[in-house]
């Protein structure tokens, strides 16, 4: 790989985000990353999140003793900087947080715009169509999840839809096999517990709308999910995910590179 590819990937990486940079700084093939946390300031799983980005795009690597064996420092993997990057001084990647700096002052007279935008882009079904869906099953673009499900998964499903080109609609209150069983909470209920636990859990927090629907007598929540704006990536507790049909699955090294560059995997 040439140094411009690594250079350009490191600058995208790094762009707006001092923190992650001053990680980056001290990966020198002898600390671990609880010492890393230390030094740079963040928190230990602040630090580990950071260094799986980087090493997802091959911006660092394990380092290996004599044996070939990973090197451990205080308990977890030591990474160093892979050796075209080395000599590269770390205010090359400075220009790119500066550069984020217009780039938000921009942004933030479009935010609201943007954020209608996406969810515009779902089309919300109708309660008749929301049946046929039920009789069709599940598919790339709607999870089914019965009444009692755990919030921790819903939000697993939410970060795998934000990935995607698409993203898509989790129907609280049917069961697996479509049956319409009804939502035993309120929209504002799910709503509230559904926001702490993606801002607990998935970094960058995705934009996602809960509504109601009349469905048989019952009531029926649907929680959706807008398309991934080829920009940021999200990640559950630390791992890129993505949906691929009706499973959620840990997206591999190079579909992350694939998406860090902008492109859909799925």
């Amino acid at each position: 790989m040439e140094i411009q590819e690594l250079t350009s990937r490191g600058r995208f990486l790094f762009f707006g985000a001092p923190k992650r940079l001053e990680v980056f700084k001290f990966v020198n093939g002898k600390r671990g990353a609880k010492d890393i946390a230390r030094k740079s300031g963040r928190t230990f799983v602040q630090t580990l999140q950071d260094l799986r980005k980087m090493r997802d795009l091959e911006l660092i690597k394990p380092k290996l003793d004599k044996k070939g064996k990973v090197v451990k420092g205080q308990g977890s993997t030591v990474f160093e900087k892979v050796p075209l990057l080395r000599h590269v001084s770390i205010r090359y990647f400075q220009d790119s947080i500066k550069a984020k700096k217009k780039f938000d002052k921009q942004a933030r007279t479009k935010q609201k715009k943007v954020k209608d935008r996406q969810l515009q882009r779902i089309s919300i079904p109708t309660e008749g169509q929301i049946l046929d869906i039920c009789r069709s099953r599940e598919d790339q673009l709607y999870e089914f999840k019965c009444a009692g499900t755990e919030t921790r998964k819903i939000t697993k499903e939410i970060c795998a839809f934000a990935n995607t080109k698409s993203g898509g609609i989790i129907l609280y209150g049917i069961d697996d096999d479509g049956t319409v069983s009804g939502s035993d909470k309120h929209r504002q209920e799910l709503d509230q517990s559904l926001q702490n636990s993606i801002r607990n859990s998935i970094s960058p927090s995705p934009i996602v709308a809960i509504k109601e629907r009349d469905l048989l007598g019952q009531k029926v929540l649907l929680i959706i999910v807008p398309p991934w704006n080829r920009r940021d990536i999200y990640y559950y507790e630390g791992r890129v995910v993505i949906r691929k049909g009706t499973n959620v699955i840990v997206a591999t090294p190079g579909e992350c590179r694939k998406l860090h560059s902008g492109l859909y995997v799925i």
